[in-house]
């Protein structure tokens, strides 16, 4: 079901680029897109501190986090569209659009350890050491992006 889900939305993102095209100005797409990861961030955030106990665990709390990360990085595929190569305000380096498809290997690098560690977390008697080694992936799967292709 989730292998289903996965190939769907690789889908639907390839589908959602054009058509978002003509509904966003690049501007606003961009100003939607660093929303999303802010999103993304807290939720990140909450899931990395009880990984590496800095807040108290909490299982259930952890895996809607993943779920509300999940849905977040799902809307992104929406937001990268050439249009927003040149927009001022985003954190893209030009590399990230002369290698669009090593860019998307990341991104599905970082969606499959996403629902990985939803998939764990959904699990009776998910622990913290659990926690730490999914989360511990899926953070490594983010360094990806950020090391190449986003600016400091």
């Amino acid at each position: 079901m989730l292998k289903k889900a996965l190939i769907l939305s690789t889908g639907l993102f390839a589908a959602s680029v054009s058509a978002q095209a003509d509904l966003f100005k690049p501007e606003d797409a961009v100003k939607y897109r660093q929303s999303l990861y802010q999103v993304m961030a807290a939720q990140a955030g909450v899931i990395g501190g009880m990984a590496k106990g800095e807040i108290d665990f909490d299982a259930a709390a952890l895996h809607q986090r993943a779920i509300n990360l999940s849905n977040a990085a799902g809307l992104l595929g929406d937001t990268y569209f050439p249009e927003t190569r040149g927009v001022e305000s985003s954190n893209l380096l030009d590399k990230a659009w002369d290698d669009m498809e090593g860019m998307q290997a990341k991104g599905k690098d970082f969606g499959d350890a996403l629902q990985n560690l939803v998939k764990v977390s959904a699990e009776e008697g998910f622990d913290q050491a659990q926690a730490r080694k999914a989360a511990g992936a899926m953070f490594k799967t983010c360094k990806g992006c950020h090391d190449g292709y986003r600016k400091d």
